[in-house]
């Protein structure tokens, strides 16, 4: 019942609109994203509700969330509001295709991605919602990971990406975005309020994005700076990442550095949404500083080169080639760890929404690392082991 009142309720949003663009005679658009891929993993781990490993050993399945990249549709349109302004909106939900139900499992929100703002041809963007924050947005444009397997409608391909885990989840809720370009330079900036009574920092994300991107050079750099506050103890959570890349003919290369700086007790973040839970599941705090934050635990700093080739065999075959290499210290031993991580991935388009795609990766933990869920969005579970190797192959199709 919940789920056909959660496909009702889709339905009847998207009706909505429609009928209402219709009138206001604006420009909408559907679209989306249906990925699935099977895989094979070593050293896999079943948890229970509470976080607890249950079950071990080497799995082959249906990924969940998508493949090369987590499944999704989405409404956007825009309206001409003339003198050079236009009105914005954007609706985005995420859904598991091997059972049908939103991604992820449990997920509050019914739309990862809904916003609302107004462009200006000559002033930039400003939207407000839930969106992309902008150190995502700044390595995507640039320097992440199989940025080829995107195509023209979708660049946060996230099949094992495991600079994703150092972008502070990726998008944020009540966010203030402002964007503008000039020329071959992108600007991005982002505030969310913390909303928290008595004070404008607690809870609140600020964050800047410097991106130079020509359409035809052979070369893009990008930097972006994100600062989160607890939302009680103003303890801060810190990103950093600068980047670049390559193109020359056929072969694009690229490299990146990512740094996240955490407080020791920072260990809420509703915004996120992070509760003491989540930021214990992904290994950033300790178990025990769900109860009291003030407890030494979680890490210190944590470091990331990543690195990355692709080659166009030819236009239709792609082949890639990717690495990270992950530095960990901790306000306990505990913490203290490292990760190297490869993959070898090929991709071929059967035409310019369809992809086929076979994928290998291999992850080594030591220390503090392992089990902290270092690998990417989706698709692929953490680790209780020292070492893990997947494969998989999929297909995909935008629309």
């Amino acid at each position: 019942m919940r789920e056909t009142n959660a496909c009702g309720a889709a339905l009847a949003v998207l009706t909505t609109l429609l009928a209402s663009s219709a009138m206001a005679q604006s420009s909408v658009q559907l679209y989306g994203l249906v990925d699935a891929g099977l895989r094979y993993e070593t050293n896999a781990v079943s948890y229970g509700p509470d976080g607890t490993p249950l079950s071990t050993g080497s799995r082959i399945g249906l990924t969940p969330g998508g493949g090369m990249t987590e499944s999704y549709w989405g409404i956007k349109g825009r309206e001409d509001l003339g003198g050079g302004l236009k009105g914005l909106f954007q609706l985005e939900s995420h859904f598991n295709p091997a059972n049908g139900r939103n991604w992820p499992e449990g997920s509050a929100e019914f739309f990862q991605i809904a916003s609302v703002g107004i462009e200006s041809s000559t002033l930039g963007q400003l939207s407000l919602g839930r969106q992309y924050n902008v150190v995502m947005e700044g390595v995507t444009m640039v320097y992440g990971s199989n940025l080829w397997a995107g195509g023209d409608q979708d660049q946060y391909v996230n099949l094992f990406k495991p600079e994703h885990i150092f972008m502070a989840g990726s998008k944020t809720n009540k966010m203030i975005h402002y964007g503008a370009q000039l020329g071959d330079v992108v600007f991005l900036a982002q505030y969310a309020p913390g909303g928290q009574p008595g004070s404008f920092s607690r809870g609140s994300q600020v964050g800047l994005s410097l991106s130079y991107v020509p359409e035809q050079g052979p070369v893009k750099l990008g930097a972006s700076f994100l600062r989160t506050k607890d939302d009680n103890l103003k303890a801060r959570f810190d990103v950093y990442t600068a980047g670049a890349q390559l193109a020359l003919g056929g072969t694009t290369i690229h490299a990146g550095y990512i740094e996240n700086r955490r407080d020791n007790n920072f260990t809420s973040f509703a915004n996120g949404p992070f509760s003491p839970t989540d930021l214990a599941g992904l290994g950033i705090i300790a178990p025990e500083q769900t109860v009291d934050p003030t407890l030494p635990g979680g890490f210190d700093r944590r470091r990331m080169i990543f690195t990355g080739i692709s080659y166009h065999v030819t236009p239709a075959f792609v082949v890639a080639a990717n690495g990270w290499f992950t530095r960990q210290t901790g306000y306990t031993d505990a913490f203290d760890g490292s990760a190297n991580q490869y993959q070898l991935v090929a991709g071929y388009f059967l035409s310019k929404r369809t992809l086929l795609y076979a994928e290998i990766d291999r992850a080594r933990y030591k220390g503090g690392l392992v089990g902290a869920q270092l690998v990417g969005l989706n698709t692929q579970s953490p680790t209780i082991s020292s070492n893990q190797t997947g494969m998989m192959i999929g297909m995909r199709h935008s629309f």
